[in-house]
């Protein structure tokens, strides 16, 4: 990836790719084969529009994609070698956790692949979960930039273990908005 490559993508667009990898995403480097490698991981039934979308992000970047499924699961793994993303979509994470999203379309775009990511859509409710705080607190902010009102903020134990699981939930006025999330689109057509 080089910097006229990140051209290819609407500021919407790169900030949809950062949130989902902040939701859904992973990267590592293996010393064993020298790689560089970011993975996203999805529903391999219900997430096929995001499983489509994303591969369309990844391709305009130039970068070549191995989708690998994992029967137990029922799930699907998009695979991406290339240290230059790697380290791109790392910068781009720091950049949110330090509260630096001033675009209003990449902060749009941002929001849409964190609810494709970690977010819950239904008729009547947009709801987010994560367990880490801070980062539904940054959530927070965003969705106060973008007057979007949250409803409710709010924790419970996982029934798995011990851990918090942090849930936002933020208003269907999200609908009416240019987003780009495949959850929203999917569950309020127009």
């Amino acid at each position: 990836m080089n910097k006229s490559s990140d051209k290819n993508l609407s500021d919407k667009e790169l900030g949809y790719l950062v949130g989902f990898y902040i939701g859904d995403g992973y990267s590592y480097h293996s010393k064993k084969d020298r790689h560089y490698v970011v993975e996203f991981f999805l529903n391999k039934k219900r997430d096929r529009q995001i499983i489509t979308y994303l591969i369309r992000l990844l391709s305009l970047l130039k970068l070549k994609t191995f989708k690998q499924r994992d029967k137990r699961y029922n799930s699907i793994r998009i695979k991406i070698n290339s240290k230059k993303f790697m380290l791109f979509i790392r910068d781009e994470t720091s950049k949110f956790k330090k509260n630096n999203l001033n675009n209003k379309e990449y902060a749009m775009g941002f929001l849409s692949g964190f609810i494709d990511a970690e977010g819950y859509v239904n008729n009547g409710e947009i709801q987010l979960t994560q367990k880490d705080k801070e980062i539904l607190e940054h959530i927070k902010k965003i969705c106060k930039t973008l007057k979007i009102p949250v409803r409710k903020f709010w924790s419970s134990e996982n029934y798995k273990s011990k851990n918090k699981i942090w849930r936002l939930r933020i208003s269907t006025i999200f609908k009416n908005l240019k987003h780009n999330s495949c959850k929203v689109k999917r569950a309020y057509p127009n």
